[in-house]
Parts: structure tokens; C-alpha cells; sequence
């Protein structure tokens, strides 16, 4: 994977340490960015830098990808966008699952649609890679309408499978969003 990706408005580049305040200030000290997300907010800016080198980590060990936006102009993160793989072992990429936050205030330019789009493009074009898929929950319409105009296709909902532990102690039910390779190698 490569660590940096442009599209026409975004220079989307793997985190570094110093993004941290930004990061934390925009997003990840947030709980109302983080309500359908998996992880609880950050205490501090250090717990932030510490998550962001751990992300640098994972791009040693290809346990996981993830990119910062920064659309033209702007010279800090205003979001994030991650591939995980989905085997246990972390060796294989053939399947990926993607996730997305994105600051306030920075809604309802298509930024992350365009983000999207470009991560899982680039997926899909790495040799060996098959699928890139997200959860999405059923109460989020916003999501649902970001992956469908990023071109994944719905194939169904899940019952009980997402936990967001920033709105309720249970899992949610969720919808199911691909993009993938045909066996013969067309996207």
C-alpha cells in the first residue's frame, strides 16, 4: 500500500506523530465524532500520539493502513480513513475492512466520498487484494448514503455485529457494504 494517495482535492498521507493536537482537537477527543465508531474518545493529546504512532506501527507489520485527509489548502488533518485486515493472522491483505471519521465542520463536501473511493481503488489494485468491505450501522443514514455514492454495493444486513461503545453497551445490527474483485480479475 502506498502511504501517500491524491486525489483532485486531498492529499491523503499516512499519520504521523506530530498530527496528534490536530487530530485530537478535530476528532479523536470527540465523543460526538466517535459515536459509531468502536473506540472510546481520548483522555489526552499523549493517548492521541500514542495511537498514531501505533497506526505508523502497523504499517511496518501490514496489520493495518491508515491514512490522514488533508484537502487542498488545509495543512492539518481534518480526517481519517483505515483498511484492516480481516484475517486473524494480519499476514493477509486479500480482505479489508474500511473504516472513516471525519472533523465537523467538514461534512457535506464530499471529501470523504472522494477519500473513500481513492482508498479502496487503491486497494483492490494491490496484487492479492479481493475485498474491501465496511459496517455500517442501521441508524446511520449518513454512512449508508457515503459508501453507496463511493460506489460499494450493499449486500445485506448483519444482526448484532457492531459495537459502539460511545452510544449503548450493546452490539448493533449493520449493513454490510463491498466492493470487490470478479474471479477473473475485473473490479
Amino acid at each position: 500500500m502506498e502511504r501517500v494517495l491524491k486525489t483532485s482535492r486531498l492529499c491523503l498521507r499516512a499519520p504521523l506523530g506530530a498530527d496528534a493536537p490536530w487530530v485530537f482537537e478535530r476528532w479523536a477527543g470527540q465523543p460526538e465524532r466517535l459515536a459509531f465508531l468502536d473506540w472510546a474518545p481520548h483522555r489526552d493529546v499523549t493517548q492521541t500520539r500514542q495511537w498514531l504512532e501505533w497506526d505508523q506501527a502497523c504499517w511496518f507489520k501490514k496489520t493495518g493502513f491508515s491514512w490522514l485527509l488533508l484537502p487542498e489548502g488545509e495543512a492539518h488533518p481534518v480526517g481519517q480513513v483505515q483498511l484492516l485486515p480481516q484475517r486473524p493472522d494480519g499476514r493477509s491483505l486479500q480482505h479489508l475492512r474500511l473504516g472513516y471519521v471525519l472533523a465537523r465542520g467538514w461534512q457535506g463536501r464530499g471529501l470523504m466520498r472522494e477519500a473513500v473511493q481513492a482508498v479502496v481503488a487503491h486497494a483492490l489494485a494491490q496484487p492479492g487484494v479481493w475485498r474491501v468491505d465496511a459496517l455500517c450501522a442501521v441508524d446511520n443514514p449518513s454512512s449508508q448514503r457515503l459508501l453507496a455514492a463511493a460506489g460499494l454495493q450493499c449486500e445485506g444486513c448483519l444482526a448484532c455485529v457492531l459495537a459502539q461503545p460511545n452510544r449503548q453497551v450493546a452490539p448493533v445490527d449493520a449493513w454490510l457494504y463491498a466492493a470487490w474483485c470478479q474471479a477473473d480479475g475485473a473490479r
